[in-house]
Order: structure tokens, then C-alpha cells, then sequence
């Protein structure tokens, strides 16, 4: 009884790993998104304006949000291995206004940094620069996004300069 007990619970765990994955991956468009119970998952969204001409497409690599829960960003790649750091690389180059959203179940508290990043060569560990900051009226200080549980926020709007670049935090 017990061996067909664990079984089942494996079996629920690849389900419900299989379900967030195909949850994950579907297009919500405007509208924050839910769980099966209609609740709201946690995390954020907006509009990403540039306001630029784009470059060479050869420079974008990686376009992509991300959120730190520390500014100014203390080691970057161990953020990014302790799940301290979002990361949305949906980002479409030659788009002048999109919107993105960045969401996960039981996500909260205060992301300090929230900005569009480019990787614009070869060397994923070094060729990196800020191209927009999310911020309210000063882009030398960033606005931190606050998530309770359960909480999404929206108007989390970033302006991308390629051209006029905010202060390099890395």
C-alpha cells in the first residue's frame, strides 16, 4: 500500500510539473495571468518603449528584463543560480512597444533593479549593458516593484535607449 502511495505522489508531482511548464509557456496577452483557481500568480508586467533606433541586429544577442532583489547587483551569476534574479528573454527585436509580464508561483518581495539588458557579443559573462532602467523620473534611481503574496503589479513601463545608455551598474 505504501509503494502505490509513493507512486501516486510522483505521479501528481510530474502532472503538476508538466501543467506549471504548459502554463508557463502560453501567451496571456495583456492581462496578468492566473492559476487554475483564478488567482493571480505573483510577479509583474508593463510596456518596454524604445525610443531609439535599433542596432545592428547582430549586436542583440540576448534582449531581455531582468530583475534583481539587490541594486546595485552584487554577483550577478549567483543571483541567477539562487533564483534571486527574473529573467525574461521574450523581448522582440525591431518592436517599438511591447509588453512583457514575469510571473511565478510564490514570488514576492522587493526587486531594487528592473531593467532591459542587451548582450550584445559572444561572451555571455561579460558582454552585457543596461539599455533601460525601470525608474520614476530619475534613471540614476531606480524604483523598486514591491510584490506581496499573490500580488502582480503592472505599470512597470521601461523606456530602451540603445544609443544613450543609463549608468552601467555592472
Amino acid at each position: 500500500m505504501l509503494g502505490t502511495w509513493v507512486h501516486i505522489k510522483k505521479v501528481c508531482k510530474h502532472l503538476l510539473f508538466l501543467s506549471v511548464i504548459a502554463l508557463g509557456s502560453c501567451e496571456h496577452g495583456l492581462a496578468p495571468s492566473g492559476d487554475e483557481t483564478g488567482l493571480l500568480v505573483p510577479g509583474f508586467g508593463g510596456t518596454i518603449t524604445v525610443v531609439s533606433s535599433w542596432p545592428p541586429i547582430d549586436s542583440l544577442n540576448i534582449l531581455a528584463v531582468v530583475a534583481f532583489r539587490n541594486f546595485p547587483p552584487k554577483n550577478i551569476l549567483e543571483e541567477f543560480n539562487n533564483g534571486t534574479l527574473l529573467f525574461y528573454d521574450g523581448i522582440k527585436a525591431n518592436e517599438n512597444v511591447q509588453s512583457f509580464e514575469i510571473h511565478k508561483e510564490g514570488l514576492s518581495g522587493i526587486f531594487e533593479y528592473i531593467v532591459v539588458a542587451q548582450q550584445y557579443g559572444a561572451n555571455p559573462f561579460t558582454d552585457w549593458r543596461v539599455v533601460g532602467v525601470y525608474h520614476s523620473g530619475d534613471v540614476t534611481k531606480p524604483t523598486p516593484v514591491n510584490l506581496g503574496p499573490g500580488v502582480f503589479r503592472t505599470g512597470v513601463n521601461i523606456d530602451v535607449d540603445f544609443y544613450n545608455l543609463p549608468p552601467q551598474p555592472f
